[in-house]
């Protein structure tokens, strides 16, 4: 690999010449040198927030900013950027390095200048590799145990001949409830006598080869004094560094069905069987590059049903989702063989068509308008009729990112809205109409200018027991404020962070301040958790989970005072991520909540993979509860079954009396809402006031 050559350079002086002089000097060594040059300090630290600096080097002649104000910028922001102090001036070598600086370059000396730039550039780019390294190994040692812990297969890693790491599966397989255990168990004394001498030669073998070892039929004994004979698998691993053997036992019976089941849990919609928001996006994505690349050419179309709030209301979340699943099926059967249907979320579809020409999109959306609006859904005796409106984008290479796509159709189909119920248009660009890379960048940049203007704020929401719990619970929510001092839309900033990939930074803020505060909180209320939401990204975080238990375990909280949510259809296209995420927060003593449970004809296929302690069922089967006998009978349902399988339920969004009287009946655990208290920077809720 070459070697970077292009040199990103803060020069802070008062003289223009310092900046050329060291462009000029390292031209001449092969060099190129992007100078940013500043002789305050505020344009010093706006220089350090909004550029990548590679090296400084400050002048000991600028007349508003001191060396060691250049070092201290640069440290505020944590940054490894090495100060070369340069020019005339009384510091020596040994005060400008007492102060910060890397070396005291000698004035005029050109040679010294381009060797010293030379060797702190080179510095840089190695630390930077290490770093690089250092978290490619994390990510890669915390992908390997997440796969692990939901593999099938019996999977453990032996030390010196003991246990160090083990999966339920391992477990499970010998009878054992927890891995402490086995832990620092020889596995030696789960084999059969007969057979511990192959296992001896085995494991000698393994210690004095970095190759695999190859496999080894063995008696096992379990917990309880039952033995069985399998086929051990033994390979070189390592664990945070360690050398150590891995052992796998197969399970060959159900993993190929297993893993069919988890690759159509994670494309598929759980409502209609179509393909889900995940895998169209992955789809749209694969479509504008290659269109991008003049392979084809293609069609994409938003189909969103019209007023279906009112349809809602009528037949409740559980018929509704029929209607969806009806109109789902309509579709599939007007699409050709070979468009990619796909339910977005809520009443709206997607597909992507290699009908391309305008006339055809026209006369393809008209099809599938008339097809909705002539089909009746019969829900529980309710004949159902419904119309959509259509905006189409046509995919012709002019972007390839599906996000600029994704917003041109959504345009289109804004403008088919404000035609009126059932109809269509296709996109045509207005002047000064922005894209929607630049709209995301502009959502980057205010996501950044809150996270560094500390202009997030958490708000707090009790969730109260119907049952004898002492237990205070609160729903950590995250609130944005603008520069003005104005509320920010977070729904919209937080699905921009998603789309951007921003959510990390604010999942971090998040758990970060949500655990000072629960600290605080334990002090004078010893039985309190909090709920704190994570992003669907946080799921595919590889260090986040090595964050938290870092933090977690300096605090030494008590269990279950800490409970994930994460949103349900987010888990649905994550599951393996999920499940491992879900098991490694349990191994901590923390619970995981699924939000927004409950649409589908089978909800709890999730849970089957995805063990969770809470379900916060959806907020609109709380829409005119009262009046909605679809909508209790669906809670019901789900309260029930969540009891069977030891979850408690939480129904949300309780604003007034007459709900919480209903949901007592409905066999609801817990609720939250309005009715009991606003979200709140205060944690003073008297949770005694709905004892029993």
């Amino acid at each position: 690999m070459n070697e970077p050559t292009n040199i990103r350079a803060l020069v802070v002086g008062d003289e223009p010449e310092d900046a050329e002089r060291v462009i000029s000097v390292m031209r001449g060594a092969g060099y190129t040198v992007s100078a940013i040059r500043v002789d305050e300090p505020e344009p010093l630290r706006e220089a350090i927030a909004k550029n990548e600096i590679d090296l400084a080097l400050h002048s000991l002649g600028a007349a508003d900013i001191k060396l060691s104000e250049t070092v201290a910028a640069l440290q505020e922001h944590e940054l490894f950027v090495p100060v070369l102090a340069m020019g005339e001036g009384e510091l020596t070598p040994g005060k400008a390095m007492a102060e910060g600086a890397a070396d005291r370059l000698t004035p005029d000396d050109d040679e010294h200048l381009r060797h010293a730039v030379i060797r702190e550039f080179q510095r840089v780019l190695a630390r930077r590799r290490v770093h690089f390294l250092h978290d490619a190994y994390t990510e890669s040692e915390q992908r390997a145990r997440a796969l692990m812990q939901t593999s099938r297969d019996a999977i453990a890693y032996i030390h010196d001949g003991m246990h160090v790491l083990a999966n339920d599966a391992y477990l499970t397989r010998f009878g054992y409830g927890s891995f402490e255990e086995i832990e620092d168990m020889p596995i030696m004394d789960m084999v059969v006598g007969g057979d511990q001498e192959a296992l001896k030669k085995l494991l000698r073998a393994s210690a004095n080869s970095d190759e695999a070892v190859g496999s080894l039929e063995l008696e096992l004994r379990q917990a309880h004094g039952s033995q069985f004979r399998a086929e051990l698998e033994f390979s070189r691993a390592s664990i945070e560094g360690e050398a150590c053997s891995q052992v796998i036992i197969r399970d060959h019976g159900n993993t190929e069905e297993l893993e069919k089941q988890l690759n159509r849990l994670s494309q598929r919609d759980n409502v209609t069987g179509l393909y889900n928001r995940q895998y169209f996006l992955q789809t749209l994505t694969d479509t504008t590059a290659r269109s991008e690349k003049g392979e084809l050419k293609a069609g994409l179309l938003q189909i969103t049903l019209d007023d279906f709030a009112s349809v809602r209301s009528q037949v409740g979340v559980m018929g509704s989702d029929q209607v969806i699943a009806d109109v789902g099926q309509v579709l599939q059967q007007a699409c050709a063989e070979n468009d990619m249907l796909a339910r977005l979320d809520g009443a709206t579809f997607a597909l992507i068509t290699h009908v391309f020409e305008q006339d055809d999109l026209e006369k393809l959306a008209t099809r599938l308008r008339e097809a909705i609006k002539e089909h009746i859904c019969d829900v529980e005796g309710h004949s159902i009729n419904v119309t959509a409106s259509i905006g189409i984008a046509r995919i012709d290479g002019s972007t390839g990112d599906p996000n600029e796509i994704l917003t041109r159709t959504e345009r289109a189909w804004s403008e088919a809205v404000e035609a009126g119920a059932n109809s269509q248009m296709i996109y045509a660009p207005k002047p000064g109409e922005m894209s929607q890379k630049e709209i995301d960048s502009k959502w980057i940049e205010v996501i950044k200018d809150t996270l560094k203007n500390d202009r997030f704020h958490l708000l707090y929401q009790p969730i109260v027991s119907l049952q004898e719990d002492d237990t205070e619970r609160y729903e950590v929510i995250l609130q944005a404020m603008d520069a003005e001092g104005n509320a920010a839309d977070i729904d919209e900033m937080l699905a921009a962070a998603e789309r951007t990939g921003m959510s990390r930074g604010i999942d971090r803020w998040l758990l970060l301040n949500a655990l000072k505060a629960l600290v605080e909180q334990l002090k004078s209320h010893g039985q309190t958790s909090f709920f704190m939401p994570l992003s669907g990204q946080a799921l595919e975080d590889p260090a986040l989970f090595r964050w938290i238990h870092e933090r977690l375990k300096k605090l030494r909280l008590p269990k279950r005072a800490v409970v994930f949510e994460i949103d349900t259809a987010a888990t649905a296209t994550r599951v393996k991520q999920a499940s491992a995420f879900a098991k490694a927060v349990r191994k901590i003593d923390c619970g995981i909540s699924l939000n927004r449970f409950g649409h589908g004809n089978d909800p709890f296929q999730v849970t089957r993979h995805i063990g969770a302690d809470y379900l916060k069922i959806h907020e609109e089967f709380m829409h005119d509860l009262a009046n909605n006998q679809q909508n209790q009978e669906a809670i019901k349902q789900i309260t029930g079954k969540a009891s069977e399988q030891g979850i408690a339920s939480i129904c949300p969004a309780v604003d007034d009396a007459g709900a919480l009287t209903i949901l007592w009946g409905l066999g609801c655990d817990m609720i939250q809402g309005e009715f009991l208290q606003e979200p709140s920077p205060e944690r003073d809720y008297d949770f005694s006031s709905m004892s029993m």
